[in-house]
């Protein structure tokens, strides 16, 4: 008997170790189940996707299908930079429809700096191995952000180089994201334009590249009238051939005249409507000096005066640079 009690009581522990195992085990699954197999598990690993810059497996998860445009912005460094400035990233709730197989998943988040928020609706399309929740993102169509260049076909999108066909184009995008879009070039520059999306039923932003004359096309203008200038100077000329200022006298002049640039024009280039560079007259300020000569009393006297002086000229362009030709009045 005593023997018997022994082994009753050994099997009973054996017993209720392995029914708290089970409970443990129970507890785990049900607790993985609602932390990693949930709708918002779902959503976060779409956010992770895409700030790796995985195109491939971030349309995966999202199941969005992707209209008739280009795809330049979903892989990549592209796709990764959509979501720079995306910081504060958290669920702030998930809402179950009455059964159980519809959830809404709302991520709060800055996105340069401003708040907002993203609703992703899912539904529960089955489990895993017969014990996980199976969750899917509800299948929508990606939004698009179109690029629209004033004079030029292309542009750059998230830091990456884009073709821009006929002066438009539609590029599919993954949301909740930031897309800026600018142009730099050795003659020509444009402002950043940027566009958040943050739904996919967002409508299509348009961002207008407006092309002007960059810095270093404008350097290159005001160095060459400078030395055109320099050139004009170097005459010993009351009126230097070619050039913007002369200087009116009557008299006699004795020995050289001399010319200095007290203040050189600095016109900022402009583009016409139709792409044309068109230079501004702008004004500059040069000085003379020389020795005149009384013809009746034979003695002489110097001259320094001032003289102001308007430059005009035409532009003319190749792919890379930029020349001035100066227009005489």
């Amino acid at each position: 008997m005593r023997f018997s009690s022994r082994v009753d009581r050994i099997l009973a522990t054996w017993a209720v170790a392995i029914l708290c195992a089970v409970i443990i085990a129970l507890v785990a699954l049900a607790l993985i189940n609602r932390t990693v197999y949930n709708p918002a598990g779902q959503v976060s690993q779409y956010f992770a996707a895409v700030r790796e810059g995985n195109g491939e497996r971030a349309l995966g998860i999202l199941g969005a299908t992707v209209p008739e445009s280009n795809g330049a912005m979903l892989d990549g460094d592209a796709l990764r930079a959509s979501m720079a400035q995306l910081k504060d990233l958290e669920v702030a709730q998930t809402q179950y429809s009455d059964d159980g197989s519809h959830a809404v998943v709302t991520v709060s988040y800055t996105l340069d700096g401003q708040p907002q928020t993203t609703d992703f609706q899912l539904s529960k399309v089955g489990s895993h191995w017969g014990v996980f929740d199976q969750w899917h993102i509800d299948t929508k169509e990606l939004p698009v952000v179109n690029v629209a260049s004033s004079g030029d076909s292309a542009a750059t999108l998230n830091n990456q180089k884009v073709a821009v066909d006929q002066g438009k184009r539609a590029f599919a995008v993954t949301y909740p994201g930031e897309f800026t879009a600018t142009y730099e070039s050795a003659l020509y520059s444009a402002k950043p334009q940027t566009a958040q999306v943050v739904s996919a039923d967002q409508k299509p932003q348009t961002l207008s590249i407006e092309l002007v004359p960059s810095e270093t096309a404008q350097n290159s203008i005001v160095y060459s009238i400078k030395s055109q200038l320099d050139q004009c100077a170097i005459q010993s000329s009351l009126y230097p051939a070619g050039c913007p200022f002369e200087y009116d006298f009557t008299g006699r002049v004795q020995g050289d005249v001399k010319w200095s640039i007290e203040k050189y024009p600095e016109p900022q280039a402009k583009l016409a409507p139709e792409g044309k560079w068109v230079l501004p007259d702008s004004q500059g300020t040069a000085k003379v000096s020389f020795t005149q000569l009384d013809l009746l009393t034979g003695k002489t006297s110097q001259v320094n005066d001032t003289v102001n002086f308007i430059y005009s000229g035409t532009l003319e362009t190749t792919d890379t640079d930029v020349t001035v030709h100066p227009v005489s009045h």
